[in-house]
């Protein structure tokens, strides 16, 4: 896992080359995460991207949910999700109002949520998270060269 304020893989490299595939903002409540899932299976498989789209689908309805769970009621602000493309890595950023990052844990198998950001750290190449100044970004990313829907670890 990462959690560095890093944004991006890309800004290691070339900062300037990400281009935005979509962008959606979404009401925090639990209806966005069927509709955030949604938004990432077209967004992708308008641009090419349908080889990921088991993958980024997954990991979206984790991090949306996660942000609708986390942030209410304490916090009205909207969801946005952007998906991102430089070079071979396909990003999934989701923005909410509430400025605590999150933190994996470990869940006890009788336990019914806990899950959901192991589950992003093992189908992608990275994730982390930063603290925007309207609440926190929370990010992935995964090699579109790689096969989507299993890889090896």
């Amino acid at each position: 896992m990462s959690s560095s304020p890093s944004r991006s893989l890309a800004a290691q490299g070339h900062p300037d080359h990400d281009e935005l595939l979509a962008y959606l903002v979404l009401d925090n409540a639990p209806t966005s995460v069927p509709l955030a899932r949604q938004f990432a299976r077209l967004a992708l498989a308008a641009r090419g991207y349908q080889a990921h789209t088991g993958t980024l689908e997954l990991v979206t309805s984790e991090l949306v949910t996660n942000s609708v769970v986390h942030a209410q009621p304490s916090c009205d602000a909207p969801i946005s999700v952007r998906l991102l493309v430089q070079g071979a890595v396909l990003r999934l950023e989701v923005n909410d109002g509430k400025r605590r990052r999150p933190m994996p844990r470990t869940a006890r198998p009788d336990q019914e949520s806990g899950r959901g950001l192991r589950i992003v750290e093992a189908l992608t190449m990275s994730w982390g998270s930063y603290l925007t100044n309207h609440g926190k970004c929370v990010w992935c990313e995964v090699d579109t060269k790689c096969r989507a829907e299993r890889r090896s670890r």
